[in-house]
């Protein structure tokens, strides 16, 4: 891998960043509204996962979800310790989950619906039994179904992604 190949790998995945932090907190505040347990990894499953879906789509690398998990993770762990371990947790998991996929576009595909799914999974079960307090009042079948949904908005959000991939490619050098 060449210098140019590394700078703009490192500047998509720190805008990505960016643009996942970003979009995340508005996500955040208008599920915030609303106060069921877990609502907001639901709202936020299908916007991660598109931006997941085309960075890896661009970028074209085995390890691309590991690299912009951990940076992820590793920023997010500034702002609360449990949130950045969570997403690590969840990176790791959704990438052993597509590691084996052959296909590229497949794995591309399923790692982003993954993280989705992970995300209120792990997220969940880190402020339960890390921290616990009012989290321990969650009940089992409410993580399982805030997952369940974080998966199937995933995979929503991937094929929105995979559609709006395929038209930019048809217009232009993407």
């Amino acid at each position: 891998m060449n210098n140019q190949t590394k700078n703009n790998e490192i500047t998509i995945i720190g805008l990505s960043i960016a643009i996942i932090i970003g979009g995340g907190m508005a996500i955040y505040m208008i599920a915030a509204v609303f106060p069921l347990p877990g609502l907001k990894y639901i709202f936020v499953a299908p916007f991660v996962s598109t931006i997941f879906y085309v960075v890896q789509h661009k970028l074209k690398g085995k390890y691309i979800l590991p690299k912009i998990g951990t940076v992820f993770g590793l920023v997010m762990s500034v702002i609360n310790m449990y949130m950045g371990l969570a997403i690590l947790i969840t990176t790791f998991l959704a990438y052993i989950s597509s590691f084996y996929l052959k296909s590229e576009s497949k794995r591309i595909f399923w790692s982003s619906a993954f993280f989705s799914g992970y995300t209120g999974l792990i997220a969940i079960l880190v402020s339960k039994y890390l921290i616990g307090g009012v989290f321990l009042e969650i009940p089992n079948s409410m993580i399982a179904l805030n997952s369940i949904l974080g998966l199937i908005f995933g995979i929503l959000g991937n094929n929105l992604a995979k559609t709006v991939v395929n038209r930019v490619s048809k217009d232009s050098r993407y």
